[in-house]
């Protein structure tokens, strides 16, 4: 079988990493098409890339998803028509990019099968395309998925049959979620294939510290990629991750701040108590991690929670953060502070964080979570379910 894979950013390839090894340690070829940064992350996890429609300044803009996927449900369910016609020209204008390239390259390299991401539609173009099954594989609880992929049928339907899709924008022949029961947004009814979680950020060299065990607490803080930005713009941390920082040291615990070396001297001067490195996969961290504290993102969320690590989440005014750490309240392994005024009140930072390190029933609770997502059939078993959409 040949699979044909993309992901509009790295970060919605990681999850769909575990795959690739099951399908090639089955015997099976894939290669991974995108623009640099997703070639670029293919590589490092010892795939084929291919790089589609150039590179560049150009190239990223078109490539980036738009406003749309920065909303929860209730807020693209309530977009008027004129505003989802808006969105679908910001579409098919991103589209218009590369998707000759990809449709180009999926007729030369004729896969059986292609794996996309939720937002990066091409994927499912070219499949339709090439009258192939395609398959849309979630980076983590999300509940955007079903609201974005039917009204890409209804903006993406002209510009999908000009590519041979005879049936316009064709509906997926599988979405897989790697999410457990427990983190399924209310109302999810999309017929989903759930499937484990395999933590995959990358590799390392791994320094001694991040093996030993700590002599005190160890709070693991990440930040999200427009959190870089804001530091860049007013060299200074988002105010409520600072309050964790002084929180931490308040609290006896050490803080970990994995952050791109750039931004390392703009960050000021911080508690003693703090560890700031050079951002790199968290994963070995949890082992000997009592708390992380996070933006909302699926990739640190759920790894997280397979490792059984309570978390505090503080997603912003960001409503598809937010149904993230909604989820990770309502499963009893995090608190969330998602309003402004929450994470901008030192106070309750601190006493979220002194909860969360004190507090065992939150502990016992991502453990649930954690077993709960062991329990689930993983990429092994996912291989045998798309060789039988063959």
């Amino acid at each position: 079988m040949r699979v044909l894979m993309t992901a509009l950013v790295p970060s919605h390839l990681m999850p769909m990493v575990p795959l690739t090894w099951a399908l090639r340690a089955a015997g099976h070829e894939v290669l991974v098409a995108g623009d640099t940064d997703v070639v670029r992350s293919a590589r490092a996890a010892g795939l084929d890339g291919r790089l589609i429609g150039g590179s560049g300044t150009t190239r990223q803009q078109q490539t980036r998803p738009g406003a749309v996927t920065m909303v929860g449900r209730g807020a693209l369910e309530q977009r008027a028509e004129s505003e989802w016609a808006a969105v679908g020209a910001r579409w098919r204008h991103r589209l218009g990019g590369y998707l000759d390239d990809f449709v180009a390259l999926g007729r030369a390299w004729q896969p059986d099968l292609v794996v996309t991401d939720p937002v990066e539609f091409g994927g499912l173009i070219v499949a339709g395309a090439l009258g192939v099954p395609g398959v849309v594989h979630r980076y983590g609880p999300d509940d955007i998925t079903g609201p974005l992929l039917r009204q890409a049928v209804v903006q993406l339907r002209d510009l999908a049959r000009e590519y041979g899709s005879a049936d316009g924008f064709p509906a997926p022949a599988l979405l897989v979620d790697p999410s457990p029961p427990s983190l399924l947004p209310e109302g999810e009814d999309d017929p989903s294939l759930l499937t484990r979680y395999i933590p995959y950020s990358g590799t390392a060299e791994l320094p001694a510290w991040a093996i030993e065990p700590p002599e005190r607490p160890r709070v693991l803080v990440c930040l999200g990629m427009w959190h870089g930005r804001h530091i860049a713009e007013t060299g200074t941390l988002p105010p409520g991750f600072r309050h964790v920082l002084d929180a931490c040291a308040q609290l006896g615990a050490e803080a970990v701040l994995p952050i791109d070396a750039e931004y390392h001297p703009l960050l000021g001067e911080l508690p003693a108590t703090v560890r700031v490195v050079d951002r790199f996969p968290i994963g070995p961290l949890l082992r000997h991690t009592a708390v992380t504290v996070h933006h909302g993102g699926s990739g640190t969320t759920m790894t997280s929670f397979v490792a059984g690590v309570p978390q505090l989440v503080l997603p912003g005014d960001k409503p598809f953060l937010q149904t993230t750490a909604r989820l990770v309240e309502r499963s009893g392994g995090g608190i969330s502070l998602a309003g402004e005024e929450q994470q901008h009140d030192p106070r309750l930072v601190r006493q979220a964080l002194a909860d969360l390190l004190g507090e065992e029933h939150h502990r016992k609770a991502a453990r649930a979570v954690g077993a709960e997502i062991a329990g689930l059939p993983g990429p092994t078993e996912l291989v045998r379910t798309l060789e039988g959409l063959i």
